[in-house]
């Protein structure tokens, strides 16, 4: 006997549906727009000193070989 409910994904109507009337959330993209929670993480264990140029230049360093790996 097959099953009678509905396969495949859900459409955009019934997603906002579901959103808006369960407790159950879909999982947050990993920040789309900001720096990614690994190189976060890499940035925080080096424990670089306060001078933001220096911080700045690391993160850039962290960014591009983040890039370069392809996430």
């Amino acid at each position: 006997m097959e099953w009678g409910g509905k396969v495949g994904r859900m459409s955009e109507r019934v997603r906002k549906h579901f959103l808006r009337t369960s407790n159950r959330r879909l999982p947050q993209p990993e920040n789309p727009h900001g720096v990614p929670k690994a190189v976060m993480k890499t940035l925080s264990q080096e424990g670089l000193s306060s001078d933001p140029r220096a911080f700045n230049a690391r993160l850039q360093e962290l960014l591009q070989a983040y890039k370069l790996n392809g996430g």
